[in-house]
């Protein structure tokens, strides 16, 4: 066959973003990229073929894989005609001509994507075929103008030349379509009854409540175990276990009720548990008397239920329902009452370098314990400890800064020091955190910052569907600064130049924006990162239509009112923010920490408690008052 000719452009994205966006137009995708194949490829048995799915910017895609190289002919090859999958992936081999597989799995109406080295020759290309490089930072792609042979090394040689013309066009990613929420149905049935009842119930009377998770187009990667729990005020907790299958709805769980003797609508929750993490919360009102069922909303942390795997790891979480919360620790649920009053003591006196001695440093540490052990005595009155180390989920709205919870016995009067305040506080030694305080002795009226929920573990408030990449690996993280004009300038100068200290300057961007233009000029913006540095109570309302991509917001003052409107209505992957009002100096300096261990590829959660420990190490308590909005395991790429 000859050589044939390309039409090129170039595309920003992961090249497996393009092959979801390409097929199944295209029947036949060329492409070189190890970091692809290892994704699509990942736990498949050498000599077998399976199904996998991947998710992309673009959608869900389902692969069957065959991995040719384990194989001595074609006619070895096992049938995959039968592995379900959009398309069929194969890795190329250089023992044997794969073209014959590839064009009979083509005739079959099954689009195939070919991985294969970049100077590989590929025979049977032709106009319904496209060869997909890399080119930092673009995805170069390559349509053949007629049939014949193609290798990427030569699409990738033409987009560099043309490109170096600035002759290159750009074609951009489809915008994925809006995700289905998996809906989850409740219903009301008599004892031993086959189908629900509608109206009225009867007061004191004894009731079924159904509950099943529905179907959706997302399959999932395995099958999911859940946790039904049924929380109707006056009533004890119930929970029952259930499978989420691959493909379609779960089975009917069932709880026994007995309605109150009063002729009132009768509340409660419906929470679907991955774990101890509460993904769907949901009001369930029966009418007692009179009346209509009734479900609305609370908090939902996926819309499909396809991406929760990580979340079986996390230790514990607390689900606030108004004064009231539902706590999880490995199989136990119980309610606890929230009735502490919000905020942290005040912080200041704080020197030019945002930090205090050892002695004043000390008072501060100890007025947020003395607050913290109350919150935690209020959650766990038996004094049970969560395990530390791990991830700690709190969903729901709340006033609680739950970074400062302290989980040893801690009144106020004399204490006694634990000998990591000395060592990890202002002057101290310093050096690696430990997972657990290397002190053994915690007996008494002793401070420790172990002892801080903030600082032994990881902590998540997400508000919203989670997110768990903000940037594509492949290109650099950019951060965009929208600053009050009305901020000091020399301030802000600085703020600039902290970031610029951790950050590549030509990765920022910055504009002085005022209070009124901030939600049109962020509706417009296309950064990963939007660091918003304006003054407390300035931000009250910020109204942004749905952005195409998934950025993270960055506070310098408190913002808990408008995580909502960023992360459920605009879309962001969350909101990192403080409880208190901060120095606009210190803000920049804290920013530049966080926003440098993110660009590094920490994750969120790890990078605000590894931001709190080196606050501490100055004398400065207030990493205790940040406060992330997303899912721990977020990372910007």
């Amino acid at each position: 066959m000859a050589p044939v000719e390309f039409t090129v452009t170039g595309g920003e994205g992961s090249p497996l973003d393009f092959v979801a966006a390409l097929t199944p137009s295209a029947s036949l995708v060329v492409i070189t990229d190890p970091g692809g194949w290892a994704q699509v490829g990942h736990g498949l048995t050498p000599g077998f073929a399976a199904s996998v799915t991947v998710t992309t910017r673009v959608r869900a895609l389902r692969f069957a894989v065959l991995d040719l190289r384990h194989f001595p002919s074609s006619s070895a090859l096992p049938s995959i005609t039968d592995v379900p999958g959009d398309v069929v992936a194969l890795h190329d081999t250089r023992s044997w001509d794969s073209a014959p597989v590839v064009a009979a799995l083509r005739r079959l109406g099954r689009p195939v994507v070919l991985f294969t080295a970049v100077h590989t020759w590929v025979s049977g290309v032709d106009s319904a075929s496209m060869l997909v490089g890399w080119s930092a930072p673009h995805v170069v792609l390559a349509r053949p103008r007629g049939p014949g042979e193609a290798r990427v090394e030569d699409a990738l040689w033409l987009f560099r030349e043309l490109e170096r013309r600035r002759m290159m066009t750009y074609t951009t990613l489809p915008a994925p379509p809006p995700p289905v929420d998996r809906s989850v149905t409740v219903v009301v049935a008599l004892p031993g009854a086959t189908e629900g009842i509608a109206g009225a119930l009867r007061p004191g009377a004894e009731y079924e409540v159904w509950v099943r998770v529905g179907d959706v187009a997302v399959p999932l990667p395995g099958d999911l175990e859940l946790k039904a729990v049924l929380g109707m005020i006056g009533r004890d907790v119930q929970a029952e276990s259930f499978v989420l299958p691959v493909e379609g709805g779960s089975p009917w769980v069932s709880f026994t009720v007995t309605t109150p003797y009063a002729s009132v609508p009768w509340s409660g929750e419906l929470v679907i548990y991955r774990g101890v993490v509460p993904v769907h919360v949901q009001q369930v009102v029966l009418p007692v008397g009179g009346g209509e069922s009734q479900v609305r909303p609370r908090l939902r942390l996926s819309r499909t239920f396809a991406d929760l795997g990580p979340l079986s790891s996390r230790t514990a979480s607390v689900l606030v329902l108004g004064e009231r919360v539902l706590v999880a620790t490995g199989r136990e649920l119980r309610w606890a009452g929230l009735d502490v009053p919000p905020g942290l003591p005040p912080v200041s006196g704080l020197d030019h370098w945002y930090g205090k001695g050892f002695p004043e440093f000390c008072e501060d540490l100890a007025a947020f314990a003395v607050r913290g052990a109350v919150v935690h005595a209020r959650l766990f009155p038996s004094g049970a400890v969560v395990q530390r180390g791990g991830v700690i989920t709190v969903a729901g709205a709340t006033r609680v800064p739950w970074a400062h919870v302290y989980d040893l016995p801690f009144t106020e009067g004399p204490y006694r020091l634990c000998s990591s305040v000395a060592r990890f506080g202002p002057f101290g030694a310093g050096g690696p955190v430990p997972p657990r305080c290397p002190e053994p002795d915690h007996s008494g009226n002793v401070l420790c910052p172990f002892g801080f929920w903030g600082l032994s573990s990881v902590l998540e408030q997400p508000a919203g569907p989670l997110a768990w990449q903000v940037a594509p690996a492949q290109r650099q993280v950019q951060v965009a600064l929208a600053v009050d004009p009305d901020l000091d300038r020399t301030l802000t100068q600085r703020h600039v130049a902290e970031l610029m200290s951790f950050l590549p300057p030509d990765s920022i961007s910055s504009a002085y924006v005022s209070p009124s233009r901030l939600s049109r000029v962020l509706s417009d913006e296309r950064a990963d990162v939007m660091n918003l540095v304006y003054d407390e109570g300035v931000l009250e309302a910020v109204e942004i239509d749905a952005w195409p991509h998934r950025p993270l917001v960055v506070t310098t003052s408190p913002a808990a009112h408008l995580v909502d409107a960023f992360v459920n209505q605009a879309g962001a992957a969350g909101v990192i923010c403080p409880e208190v009002a901060v120095d606009q100096g210190m803000a920049g300096w804290v920013s530049g920490m966080l926003l440098a261990r993110l660009a590094g590829g920490m994750a969120a959660g790890e990078a605000v408690r590894q931001t709190r420990w080196e606050m501490l190490s100055r004398g400065n308590v207030l990493g205790l008052a940040l406060t992330l909005h997303a899912g721990a395991d977020l990372r910007l790429r």
